[in-house]
């Protein structure tokens, strides 16, 4: 056998594979768990959280975000208008029950990775990152990031960083099988951050900071606002955070408002961002 057959070989090998009866009950039983496990969470959020009403016999469309990053977006349509989004890992272990994990959700209008703000260019990639989330433009040897809600295009300077999602502890993430157990809303209409600034005067100090518990049990005045420094601590976005969520009376997510309310990880926002609240803020007796 001589060496310029073997691409060849190889390539009808793996579609040989890919064709065969085990390869494709495996693969639709995986979509089968998927899908189950899309419907499971929509129904449980839904059932919980009256924001995310609309969310009941809605339809969902799902994309690959990235390459190789076992990441999917669900997009979540009813009456052919967008009404939220998921994004569904693989869990470290994929190999137990516990399959699939929720790294963030939404609800609103405007969704990550929106069509509509999508870059022109056919090299535009999707990267998830939690806040930092990005297209990626490649052409010829430059990149550039594009915002992924926002459709904002960085400037070519700007680094692209270590993925802080990678970090993530598999039991801090929402697992099969989790439900939303409790919800508390802090401020239920969108808010600017910049409408209350009492947090920048606050971002010079170091002794500030806020608790889920004290998220949780407090009352406050005025908005919360968590401060997230993104792409190497070149961009700062603030967010006035929205909502609560707790699954298993045991994970932690918090909702804050950006063009829709987006939740993320309690352990993630505090590992990377910063949560204020306004001195004119006071707990509950």
């Amino acid at each position: 056998m001589t060496r310029r057959f073997l691409p060849f070989i190889a390539a009808l090998l793996s579609l040989m594979l890919l064709s065969s009866p085990a390869f494709a009950q495996d693969e639709a039983s995986w979509d089968k768990q998927f899908q189950a496990q899309i419907r499971e969470w929509m129904d449980a959020i839904a059932s919980r959280d009256p924001q995310f009403k609309q969310w009941q016999d809605a339809k969902t469309d799902v994309q690959t975000l990235g390459t190789g990053q076992h990441q999917w977006l669900v997009s979540i349509k009813k009456a052919d208008k967008q009404v939220g989004y998921l994004v569904i890992g693989e869990a470290p272990d994929s190999t137990s029950h516990e399959k699939f994990v929720l790294l963030e959700y939404g609800v609103g209008e405007y969704i990550l990775f929106d069509d509509a703000f999508a870059p022109k260019e056919i090299a535009a990639e999707p990267v998830y990152d939690g806040f930092a989330s990005y297209w990626l433009i490649t052409q010829k040897s430059d990149t550039q990031m594009v915002n992924a809600k926002t459709g904002e295009m960085y400037p070519p300077s700007f680094q692209i960083s270590e993925p802080a999602v990678d970090a993530f502890a598999g039991e801090q993430l929402i697992h099969t099988g989790q439900r939303l157990t409790q919800t508390r809303i802090l401020s239920a209409a969108e808010a600017d951050p910049f409408d209350h600034i009492g947090w920048v005067s606050q971002m010079s100090t170091t002794d500030t900071d806020v608790s889920w518990k004290q998220l949780w049990q407090q009352d406050y005045t005025s908005p919360v606002t968590l401060a997230v420094p993104i792409h190497q601590s070149q961009v700062l976005a603030p967010f006035v955070v929205g909502s609560l969520h707790l699954w298993n009376d045991q994970n932690a997510y918090v909702g804050v408002w950006d063009e829709g309310l987006r939740f993320v990880p309690y352990s993630y926002a505090h590992r990377i961002g910063r949560f204020f609240v306004n001195e004119t803020s006071s707990p509950a007796e």
